[in-house]
């Protein structure tokens, strides 16, 4: 069916002055609206035809059988647009405009027979039934001001098309006085006009808010969906009003197992029971109740999985709370990554100087005044080293350092740290020892590092090693400490390399009685 909806001409159109405020959507629904309540409708036209009849029982007037059949036509086609437009609209929703278009002249002819009908009864001088036939008309003018005020153009023209014929009618009465019906008939209409337009820019109004929300839930909906973060809402008695899916994942379960308006820590509880078991649920539990109670920010979990997540806690000021679940494993993996770096050595990975400072620190600020076991430090420098860098480049040399370093943590037994200075120098602590047992140390060490060095790309070396070695005094300081070892090594050094020296508080380094470390046994 071809219909012109031009919204200057047409009756479905929306008034000009909200026409720019309603949308396709919006005026799709208010023109389903006409569709949407039947009983209004039925009742209406049992009421005219009420009437109707009423007027043929006392005036044996042929136009009231007329109007009653014309009605019971025009209902009968009302009803089956309806049902038709209902039936194929359950299933595939359709556009209503087409279905209005061929529903507003049937609308229109009803309101014009009600019109005609109550003109004649009003024309005739039965005053019972003129009364009665303007009480039902002005019924059913309420009920078309409230039933089609979401299409007031039909609305109005309904009105008009019952209220000027019974005006006529009242002019043209053989009853003295009819005409003093007109004035208020006038006020009447103009009410109901009234009432037509402001019950429409209020179905207005609400369907825009209403799509304005729906179209925020959407927006909602899909940020919480796909936010990085898990998101809870918790409401004034402390339940959980809502939780993204994001939430679930994070404790590796899925969006069926949300179980909301139960309190923070049973929601949480109840996340991890079903992956981690009964005793996890409880810790979970436990650690939630306490955060929750105490209001430190953040809450860190760790869990099983190895996924460490925090729980920040946003107040609101109805009472509510707003809780960010965030998965910072990453970030902790990245914060331990760069502490590693900053305390160890990146070719070796061995503990870097600053590590050694304050280790030592520790150690030698908790040892105990008069032990017979102290603490020992041994500086160790490789011996030929840089003529490996001259020969084979620095690949190579980065090669030995890497394979030193192995060398060097293998020989160390419990107690016993290792550390790379810097270049092709070594240290290594040793707690608690006594003299002996630090020497034979530094012989392991010496017989280790002098082992051929097999190249990846092709060719043997050999390297030695000096080490000085210094055992800690009484509350000495650090600097002391490793400034005597290293001038120990130094003075292996001039004593022909490949040995150790063992230095003193406020002596040079004593030479040792053991002329050639590099080939004495532990």
């Amino acid at each position: 069916m071809a219909v012109n909806f031009s919204a200057s001409k047409s009756i479905l159109a929306a008034p000009p002055e909200l026409g720019a405020a309603v949308s396709p959507s919006i005026r799709a629904r208010l023109l389903s609206t006409l569709f949407d309540n039947r009983w209004p409708l039925l009742m209406s036209v049992v009421a005219s035809a009420f009437v109707a009849a009423v007027a043929y029982a006392r005036l044996h007037q042929p136009w009231a059988i007329l109007w009653l059949l014309a009605d019971a036509w025009i209902l009968l086609g009302r009803l089956s647009i309806i049902h038709a437009y209902t039936s194929h609209n359950r299933n595939n929703p359709l556009n209503p405009r087409p279905w209005a278009a061929a529903y507003a002249p049937l609308c229109l002819a009803t309101s014009l027979m009600l019109g005609l009908g109550t003109m004649g009864c009003v024309g005739t001088a039965d005053t019972t039934l003129a009364s009665l036939a303007i009480m039902v008309a002005s019924g059913i003018l309420g009920g078309v001001a409230s039933r089609n005020a979401a299409v007031p153009r039909l609305a109005i023209a309904q009105i008009c098309l019952v209220s000027i014929p019974i005006g006529l009618g009242a002019l043209l009465s053989p009853i003295d006085g009819s005409w003093i019906l007109v004035p208020p008939l006038l006020l009447y209409v103009g009410a109901m006009m009234s009432i037509v337009q402001r019950h429409y820019r209020g179905l207005v109004a609400l369907m825009i808010a209403e799509q304005n929300h729906a179209e925020l839930a959407v927006r909602f909906d899909a940020a919480l969906t796909h936010m990085p973060h898990g998101l809870c809402t918790i409401d004034r008695l402390g339940k959980v009003a809502i939780a993204n899916s994001r939430t679930a994942q994070l404790f590796g379960a899925t969006l069926d197992t949300l179980k909301l308006n139960v309190p923070l820590p049973e929601f949480i509880g109840h996340l991890g029971f079903a992956q981690f078991g009964e005793r996890l649920r409880q810790q979970l539990t436990e650690k939630c109740t306490a955060w929750l109670h105490e209001k430190r920010h953040p809450l860190a979990l760790a869990l099983p999985n190895g996924r460490q997540l925090e729980l920040t806690r946003n107040p609101v000021p109805d009472g509510s709370a707003v809780v960010i679940i965030e998965d910072v494993t990453e970030r902790r993996h990245s914060e331990a990554k760069v502490l590693y770096l900053a305390r160890h050595d990146s070719l070796t990975g061995l503990a870097n100087r600053r590590e050694l400072r304050e280790r030592l620190e520790k150690i030698l600020s908790s040892a105990r005044r008069g032990s017979e076991t102290r603490t020992a430090v041994l500086y160790i420098d490789l011996d030929g080293f840089m003529q490996v860098n001259d020969r084979h480049g620095h690949t190579a040399g980065d090669e030995v350092l890497e394979t030193v370093a192995t060398r060097l943590t293998q020989t160390l037994r419990h107690g016993e740290f290792a550390a790379r200075l810097g270049g092709d120098e070594f240290a290594v602590i040793v707690e608690n020892a006594a003299l002996h047992p630090v020497v034979a140390i530094a012989q392991r060490v010496i017989r280790e590092i002098a082992k051929p060095y097999a190249l990846t790309a092709g060719g043997t070396i050999v390297i030695g090693t000096s080490i000085g070695i210094a055992l800690a005094e009484t509350q000495e300081p650090v600097d002391d400490l490793i400034r005597r070892a290293d001038e120990a090594m130094y003075s292996a050094k001039k004593a022909g390399k490949g040995t150790y020296r063992i230095s003193r508080a406020d002596c040079e380094p004593e030479p040792d009685a053991d002329r050639d470390a590099s080939v004495d046994t532990a």
